[in-house]
């Protein structure tokens, strides 16, 4: 019973969604405008949600995850609190770069070596598709990047 009135939810939700996007610009002359990516997601959210309610199912049991599962989630969270904390006053470089390697070690337990290879082509991956490719800025810390 939980389980189908959750699905009612996120369709509420999508259509929620969906009711609000046309606030902003759909489409521009330009192109896509800030309300197509909400509408599109709320239509699958809203979707998803009716086709969960609509298949039959069986009541299961719920697979908690174990504590170690909790604690990455925990860490994972964290880890996002974090850049949002420090990324304003050190700069998504410096802020992304550490966070990312030590989510590495702590999520995945794989070695320094690889984690700091990892953590680099990512951020600097993510740091040039934002700011050449998609002419966007990202905060810049006290050594100017």
């Amino acid at each position: 019973m939980a389980e189908r009135a959750l699905n009612v939810i996120w369709i509420v939700v999508g259509i929620a969604i969906v009711a609000v996007a046309p606030r902003y610009t759909i489409m521009t002359a330009m192109g896509p405008g800030g309300g197509l990516v909400p509408m599109v997601a709320g239509l699958v959210v809203a979707c998803c949600g009716l086709l969960l309610l609509l298949r039959p199912t069986a009541p299961s049991p719920v697979d908690w995850p174990s504590r170690g599962g909790w604690m990455r989630m925990a860490t994972i969270a964290g880890g996002l609190a974090a850049i949002t904390l420090l990324m304003p006053r050190l700069g998504f470089i410096l802020t992304v770069f550490p966070i990312v390697i030590l989510l590495i070690q702590a999520v995945e337990r794989k070695s320094w070596w690889s984690a700091l290879l990892t953590s680099a082509i990512a951020t600097i991956g993510v740091y040039f598709l934002f700011t050449r490719l998609l002419a966007s800025t990202l905060p810049r810390g006290p050594l100017g990047f």
